[in-house]
């Protein structure tokens, strides 16, 4: 074999083996750019399922369980397309399937429950925190409009200020029954504000006539031993005012 044919069959080999390397390469940064992007898609809608499973559904209303069961719906039909040997993804997307219909099919009304802890109370606050962020994201994604986001933003914001609500009046019941007058009127009359600032509709106002009765019954169990709860710092009344500063904070930040 002459020297040239060695020379050439060296570099046509070198070549080759530099091929090889390159595609693998490619290859391999492939493999982990799909593996990367079914991470991201996956991580994103089970934060969304997150939500889902966590806040009472009548905090989050029929349209936004939809928007976000579309939104999980999208990315599993995805991660199908991804990965169509994963067992995984394509029996929650049946699963998603079944709870779009579900829902979409649901008459019946959602009922508040009650929030019987302040961890409690605190975990739904965050995670309507989280979903607000979340939607504001989809409009500037332009998953849905501006005025769609308006609007659920706003029935987001009604759900925060209940889930406080709701708090309030299950302290004040619960203080109510442990013949605690001064704790219950503190709750009851922190609830009876935040009625009456939301009230412009008149929505409140049998439960506001209400809880008056139960504070003007306790007072008057308790010989009027009970003072105007503005002027009493304590714990319940720093609860209060940060309430109050969350739900303004809230207001600037989304309307």
């Amino acid at each position: 074999m002459s020297s040239e044919l060695i020379v050439i069959l060296s570099i046509v080999g070198g070549a080759g083996l530099i091929g090889l390397f390159y595609i693998s390469h490619s290859i391999e940064q492939q493999r982990r750019q799909r593996a990367l992007l079914i991470a991201n898609i996956s991580d994103f809608a089970f934060r969304l399922q997150r939500l889902l499973d966590s806040i009472p559904p009548a905090y989050l209303g029929k349209d936004i369980q939809l928007l976000l069961l579309g939104q999980i719906k999208k990315r599993m039909e995805r991660l199908k397309e991804l990965a169509p040997s994963n067992d995984k993804f394509r029996k929650k997307l049946d699963a998603t399937n079944e709870h779009i219909a579900e829902v979409t099919g649901s008459t019946a009304k959602q009922v508040k429950p009650q929030i019987k802890s302040p961890e409690e109370a605190s975990q739904i606050r965050t995670l309507l925190q989280d979903l607000s962020k979340i939607i504001e994201t989809f409009a500037q994604n332009k998953i849905i409009t501006v005025a769609e986001a308006s609007t659920h933003l706003a029935f987001l914001q009604s759900s925060y200020l209940d889930a406080n609500l709701n708090h309030l009046l299950h302290q004040a019941e619960t203080a109510r029954q442990e013949q605690k007058p001064k704790v219950a009127i503190l709750n009851y009359e922190k609830a009876l504000t935040e009625m009456k600032k939301r009230n412009k509709k008149g929505n409140f106002s049998e439960r506001i006539e209400q809880v008056t009765a139960v504070i003007n019954q306790l007072r008057d169990e308790a010989g009027h031993a009970v003072s105007s709860t503005a002027d009493e710092p304590n714990e319940l009344n720093q609860a209060m005012n940060e309430l109050l500063e969350e739900e303004d904070a809230w207001k600037k930040k989304y309307f």
